[in-house]
Formats: structure tokens, C-alpha cells, sequence
């Protein structure tokens, strides 16, 4: 099956010369967490339905430099330490009561593409002892993806997702589904940012949603005439 663009790549193309923009940063963890025991956590950048995983010194402008940060029930969120493994950070958390930690990125790139800001965010759920849903209410993110129902869904199933911004549904949001099979297709979200999709295969999924707006202010120093931001979310299909 023809691999579909990425969203992100569409919009690259149209806006600036280099293809290095067009990536997307993504946090991969699994849903479910186990208490007291150590969970691991990789952050990539790339373009994950082709499996191209940049080694992090060819990171655009300073992306690697960003901040992971873990949200746990109940407690102000913490960076994470990582470690540099050549074309992904690795990291972990240990946790110690049941419920829905969050792990997260915003980062603004340094350097303009042209006139525009670039902002790239990831948004992960790690549900620990049961949970019968996910509660996004204590992380609200300049862009996010967050997931409804269970943090993994079976092969088969429909998967549904919102689009929000700082908490509140960002409508006809773009979302492109990703495959790690090398599946992908792009899905528009309606008018409350819900999307839907049917889980084809098993095994992992990347959702990447993007916003452009030609919207002008100052980021370093310089001036950019509009801004894009791109944001991620990883969930596996049983």
C-alpha cells in the first residue's frame, strides 16, 4: 500500500526548503505501567511510518535540547534525566501509586524556517493498576492529542482521539495516522476535534495533528511572519 506523506512533510514542502523540518519528535512508551517497577521511555525524531530515526546530532536547530517532562497523579510534574543513545534519549520513572501518569514535550526550535516558528510537542499516557479512562485535565499543551477511552485498543477496533489547545478542542484539526507497517492516511478531525480510525494491524501507532497560522511576533530575537506546531502521541494496537 502507498505511503501516505506525512502532514507535516505537506506542509514543509509548501513553506520552506528544508526537508529537515518536516519531521515530527515522538515520546514511545508502553500504555501500561507496573508499580514500583522501572518504565522506559524513548523519544525520537524522524519519520516514524518509514522507520528513519535521525541520529541526534542531525536534529533540526536545538530540538534535542528539549525538556521530558513526567506528570504524575496528584504531583507537580518533574524533568526526566536522559541519556543520549545515538539516534533516540532513553530514560525511565519508577511509579509508586496507581494511576495515569502523563509524559510530555513542547519544544520550540531556535532557529526560524524561513518567517515561520516551528514548535514540536509529544503527549504520552502511562496508565498504572486499572483505569477504566483517560483524564487529560492536569496537561494542557499549546497542541495535543489526547486519546478516548483505553490507552490501547485491539486490532479491529475503532480508535478515537481529540485535538485540544491549553484545554480547549481545536475543530477541523489535520491528524495523519501512522502505521509502524508503513500504513498511514490523513484523517480531519470535526467540528469538537474528534477523530476516528479503525485499528488495521497490530503494533505500534504514531498520531500526528498540526496547526499553520500566518500569525506574526518575535521568537530569539527575530521576527516570524507565522508559526506551525506539530504534535505527537504513541499508542500500540493488541
Amino acid at each position: 500500500m502507498k505511503i501516505l506523506i506525512s502532514f507535516f512533510t505537506f506542509l514543509a514542502v509548501l513553506l520552506c526548503s528544508h526537508t529537515g523540518y518536516a519531521h515530527a519528535l515522538w515520546i514511545e512508551s508502553s500504555s501500561y505501567g507496573t508499580l514500583n517497577q522501572s518504565h522506559e521511555v524513548k523519544v525520537y525524531y524522524g519519520e516514524f511510518a518509514t522507520n528513519e530515526r535521525d541520529q541526534v546530532d542531525k536534529w533540526y536547530s536545538d530540538v534535542k535540547d528539549f525538556s521530558l517532562m513526567l506528570h504524575a497523579p496528584g504531583k507537580e510534574p518533574v524533568k526526566l534525566q536522559l541519556t543520549n543513545k545515538g539516534d533516540h534519549f532513553s530514560g525511565s520513572f519508577q511509579p509508586t501509586t496507581a494511576g495515569t501518569y502523563f509524559l510530555s514535550i513542547v519544544k520550540a526550535a531556535k532557529d526560524l524556517g524561513g518567517k515561520t516558528k516551528y514548535e514540536f510537542s509529544s503527549l504520552v499516557p502511562v496508565v498504572v493498576g486499572k483505569s477504566a479512562t483517560l483524564d487529560y485535565k492536569a496537561v494542557k499543551s499549546p497542541l495535543q492529542i489526547e486519546l478516548l477511552g483505553a490507552a490501547n485498543a485491539k486490532k479491529g477496533q475503532s480508535v478515537q482521539a481529540k485535538i485540544t489547545s491549553f484545554g480547549k478542542v481545536v475543530p477541523q484539526a489535520k491528524v495523519s495516522v501512522f502505521s509502524a507497517t508503513g500504513w498511514g492516511k490523513e484523517f480531519v478531525a470535526d467540528e469538537n476535534g474528534i477523530l476516528t480510525f479503525d485499528a488495521i494491524w497490530s503494533g505500534p501507532y504514531v498520531l500526528e495533528a498540526s496547526t499553520f497560522a500566518e500569525t506574526a511576533g518575535e521568537h530569539e530575537g527575530k521576527a516570524y511572519a507565522s508559526a506551525w506546531q506539530g504534535s505527537t502521541t504513541f499508542i500500540t494496537i493488541k
